[in-house]
């Protein structure tokens, strides 16, 4: 699909039909992982971990057998004086990305009616989420209050990079509030963090958008802000999702993600329409302010 999408609907490279071709491919990307689970729902973090570490072995799998096989045609070359033009190399890597890594990673899926037992749950990702990011995370969050604080009490907002600082701090705590779920029945540690971290966030997203808001007001919707703030609304709704909603069903996540993906670049919701009538009535009132549109048309401000 993504072929068909490219032939037939990439025919310019512009900022539109690359942000589009990018949101379609997240789309099916996440439609690929999320499709064939959709009848079971449960342990889907799991089903998810086994992917994703699926993933993380073909790629060292596919790295060592190109590395091996380049290394053989230069032995060819060098040491037995058969000439292997440059280009051999090339369909090497081809061959070995799109022939072995896919037929490799697919027969490594697990069956959507596959059972998953708590010890199956990767150690690596365990250590990894308990005690190097989640803590790394709790104290970005202090700084985050600290300088909020800081802003409140100066009475100076926050404008610029602070919202993108907030917005993908927000998006990795989205992440591992997945896939900790797993283990938080049985880790105190887990399950403290999937019960406050939330709630306490939900404050730091609100001083976000109040930035955010000061930003559009001032020089109105462009491409850009518009997917900032698709995606802290997104954000936003998963904390509020993690924080009152007892019983979780966490292929939410990726299911909503990916319908996101798509309206922000298909339609009159898109970034596209939204933005061009955020810069086009911004326009209109700056010539209205100026006594230079009469009629539908632009005059001199001078007539």
């Amino acid at each position: 699909m993504l072929l068909l999408y490219y032939f037939f609907l990439l025919d310019k490279l512009n900022m539109v039909s690359i942000t589009r071709y990018i949101a379609v491919s997240l789309a099916l990307y996440l439609g690929f992982l999320f499709i064939p689970y959709l009848p079971k729902k449960e342990q889907y973090e799991m089903y998810m971990i086994k992917v994703g570490f699926g993933f993380f072995i073909t790629v060292i799998y596919s790295a060592v057998l190109y590395l091996g096989l380049a290394a053989i045609l230069l032995a060819i070359d060098q040491l037995l004086g058969i000439a292997v033009a440059g280009m051999t190399y090339y369909y090497t890597g081809l061959i070995v990305a799109f022939v072995f890594a896919p037929s490799y990673f697919l027969a490594d899926i697990p069956l959507p009616d596959q059972r998953f037992h708590q010890e199956n749950y990767s150690k690596i990702l365990r250590i990894l989420l308990l005690y190097i990011v989640m803590p790394l995370l709790t104290v970005y969050t202090a700084i985050l209050y600290l300088y909020f604080i800081k802003i409140i009490v100066q009475w100076q907002w926050p404008v610029g990079l602070v919202s993108h600082l907030v917005l993908w701090y927000a998006v990795i705590v989205t992440i591992v509030l997945f896939f900790i779920t797993p283990i938080k029945d049985e880790d105190k540690w887990a399950n403290i963090f999937t019960l406050w971290m939330p709630k306490i966030i939900l404050p730091i997203l609100i001083m976000m958008f109040i930035s955010m808001g000061i930003r559009i007001n001032a020089y109105g919707v462009t491409e850009n802000r518009y997917f900032v703030v698709v995606l802290a609304l997104w954000v936003s709704a998963m904390m509020l999702y993690f924080s009152f909603i007892k019983k979780r069903m966490n292929i939410i996540i990726p299911v909503t993600l990916a319908l996101i993906a798509l309206v922000s670049v298909f339609g009159p919701l898109s970034s596209y329409s939204v933005s061009t009538r955020s810069q086009n009535s911004r326009l209109q009132t700056i010539l209205i302010k100026n006594d230079m549109l009469h009629e539908g048309k632009i005059k001199n401000s001078a007539c």
